[in-house]
Order: C-alpha cells, then sequence, then structure tokens
C-alpha cells in the first residue's frame, strides 16, 4: 500500500523488520519519522511494474508460478478473508473496503 498506510506499517514491523512497498493505493506522498527505522533498523524496498519491460514482466510472471505459488497450491500460504457478502451486498462490500478497517479480503458470493 502507498503513502497513507505507511505509518502503519512500519509501526506494524518488529526489530530488524523489512517492508516491500509494490504499489501506491494509498497515494505516493507521506511524511513519516524517521527515528522509526533507525531505531528499528528497518529495511524498505520498493518495486514497480509499470517501467518494466514486457520480457521482465513475464520473468517475473514465471518466477512466481515456478517459486511461489506452489506454496498457495500446497496451503502453505493462505489469504487472510476479513468477510464474505453476498453479491447483494456490494455496496456495503465497498463501503468497507473504503474505509480501510479491515484486514484481509472482501469477498463477494454469487
Amino acid at each position: 500500500m502507498g503513502g497513507s498506510y505507511l505509518k502503519r506499517n512500519l509501526d506494524a514491523l518488529g526489530l530488524d523488520g523489512r517492508l516491500f512497498l509494490i504499489g501506491f493505493q494509498g497515494g505516493n506522498v507521506t511524511e513519516i519519522n524517521l527515528s522509526t527505522i533507525f531505531a528499528k533498523r528497518l529495511t524498505i524496498q520498493a518495486a514497480g511494474l509499470r517501467t518494466r519491460s514486457k520480457e521482465n514482466k513475464e520473468q517475473i510472471i514465471s518466477d512466481v508460478l515456478k517459486n511461489v505459488w506452489p506454496a498457495f497450491e500446497e496451503g502453505n500460504v493462505k489469504p487472510i478473508i476479513h468477510t464474505s457478502l453476498p453479491l447483494s451486498q456490494a455496496a456495503e462490500a465497498h463501503r468497507l473496503m473504503e474505509s480501510s478497517t479491515h484486514i484481509g479480503k472482501i469477498l463477494l458470493t454469487v
């Protein structure tokens, strides 16, 4: 997540924690207290896909399918589900998502 979530993400990290940013959904401008980063010895990395070549994106997909996807298939990694709502409550799902008070996925069932 982007700027609006950065402080929360940094606060959630423990000593020698690592944060990897992959998007700006929460905005691309923020202000942080650098003391948190130094005190916890944090590492922050970021990677964007927009500026990468088609070939590089294809390699990333291939690597994820080979090295990450099996962990999902084997059940070693599972998504966090916050709630599951019927499609008729899509407006409520949007309100919940916009409130940013949830942790995990908001599912709509058909």
